[in-house]
């Protein structure tokens, strides 16, 4: 009862103040159109039309699309839909992520294959899928809207960069950013602010990987961080893909990791985002999603074939999906 007061307070705040000035247009697959003669990247994934064809898929299930945004990074001649579906009942909602790294393939591929499950539990209870969120880096293999590859000297403009809604650390009452880093930024996470108003996140899975990495492992981001169940269930069903992972230690950004866990970091992320307890809007704190659990799976791409880390992703949201609605993992 405590939580359900607290959600219905955040969605009357929410509601009442002028917080969110991008807002995503309602659309029907008649909208949703693509350049002719579009290319993606041939590596082993799905060219970009097969993976919207799957997920359009869901309307036919009474699900709702939104286009987020039409992506056009500088210098490129066209746009491309960022795109958001919901199960048609709104209520504390299980939000499912991808794709906001363009050369993490992995993730986008998998929800494809697994579009009917997530249906499913879309029957059984309220789910948010931003399946591509960076749709221009997946066609040509870029990270960033602005560079093809991560480094430590060049500022990637991630899609998925939070930090204009996060507290600074040390001015507690100003955002980490004054402006949003690009307007994919600043409409995704307008768009995840918006909707938690009716779908508040009670769980948030986002599928990543990481070329730089020979072992994976599991972000636990939410408020029952590395202790969240869901989040061991997730290393065992990598390990059970034969998914090295590394247990203890340290993250390649010396982040602790416990047993194939690493709990709440800061990190300015869309994952940050949704388990923060406040947000800064106008120099004042209001509140934010503060998601209980919020999993973010990185698996290592440089040593293992695409289609081997794609079988892997598919298993983990399977068996995450059958846990959400209610069964119980094998």
């Amino acid at each position: 009862m405590i939580r359900a007061v607290k959600d219905y307070r955040k969605i009357i705040h929410w509601l009442s103040i002028g917080l969110f000035v991008v807002a995503a247009s309602p659309a029907h697959a008649d909208d949703f159109t693509l350049p002719e003669g579009l290319q993606t990247v041939s590596d082993g994934r799905q060219p970009v039309q097969v993976l919207y064809d799957a997920y359009l898929g869901l309307l036919q299930r009474g699900w709702l699309l939104e286009i987020i945004h039409r992506s056009q990074p500088v210098g490129l001649p066209f746009a491309l839909p960022i795109i958001a579906l919901r199960s048609p009942q709104p209520g504390p909602a299980v939000w499912i992520l991808s794709g906001i790294h363009g050369e993490e393939p992995a993730g986008p591929n998998a929800i494809a294959m697994v579009i009917d499950d997530i249906a499913s539990l879309g029957e059984k209870r309220p789910v948010v899928l931003l399946p591509l969120s960076n749709p221009h880096g997946y066609v040509r293999n870029w990270r960033y809207l602005n560079v093809a590859t991560w480094s430590a000297d060049v500022d990637g403009h991630s899609v998925g960069d939070a930090s204009h809604w996060l507290p600074d650390p040390d001015r507690p009452e100003q955002p980490r950013a004054s402006r949003p880093s690009s307007p994919e930024a600043a409409a995704i996470t307008a768009y995840i602010l918006r909707q938690a108003a009716t779908y508040p996140p009670s769980h948030s899975i986002d599928l990543h990987e990481d070329s730089l990495i020979s072992e994976g492992y599991v972000y636990s981001q939410g408020t029952l961080g590395s202790a969240d169940p869901l989040a061991k269930l997730a290393v065992r069903v990598l390990q059970q893909n034969g998914i090295p992972l590394k247990l203890a230690g340290e993250t390649r950004f010396g982040e602790a990791i416990t047993d194939g866990i690493i709990g709440p970091v800061e990190d300015s992320s869309l994952d940050e985002l949704m388990s923060a307890a406040v947000v800064i809007e106008n120099g004042l704190q209001q509140p934010g999603p503060g998601t209980d659990t919020v999993l973010v799976f990185e698996t290592p791409a440089g040593s293992l074939g695409l289609q081997r880390r794609i079988s892997a992703h598919a298993d983990l949201l399977r068996a995450l999906v059958h846990e959400l609605a209610g069964g119980k993992p094998d």
